[in-house]
């Protein structure tokens, strides 16, 4: 979206210093379980959304993807240890319906793929397919 004439809040971001400052917030805003919806970068010299600090990512060499990509892993495992220790009941304090709820929405758990989608079958018919099969 571009700016409104006038409007000073979406300079790019021009110095080394600066692109770095924002990267490492994006990061750790992800590892710690965030989404990347939620974020945003303010300084005095921009204001940055996560949709534009994707297209730097994205097309800026000097911004490794790599580091977004375990940025995002660490935010995972952290939710990821939450769900493991409700369900082991060391931690009995966990709303699990809002667990539950975090999980499918943030890291698509109930969503089913397209290439799962054409193999699932209901059990009844995967087991008469593999008796069909013996014979």
């Amino acid at each position: 979206m571009a700016a409104k004439k006038g409007n000073d809040y979406a300079k790019k971001l021009k110095t080394a210093e600066i692109k770095k400052m924002a990267y490492e917030q994006y990061c750790n805003h992800l590892a710690q379980g965030k989404t990347k919806r939620s974020w945003y970068f303010e300084h005095p010299d921009l204001i940055l959304g996560w949709e534009s600090m994707e297209k730097y990512i994205a097309e800026d060499e000097d911004l490794d993807p790599i580091h977004k990509e375990v940025a995002w892993c660490k935010g995972y495992q952290k939710w990821e240890n939450v769900v493991s220790d409700s369900a082991e009941g060391k931690n009995k304090n966990a709303n699990t319906a809002s667990l539950q709820m975090l999980m499918r929405n943030k890291y698509d758990w109930d969503k089913e793929n397209s290439s799962e989608k054409e193999t699932q079958q209901p059990l009844i018919q995967k087991m008469a397919k593999k008796w069909r099969e013996k014979k």
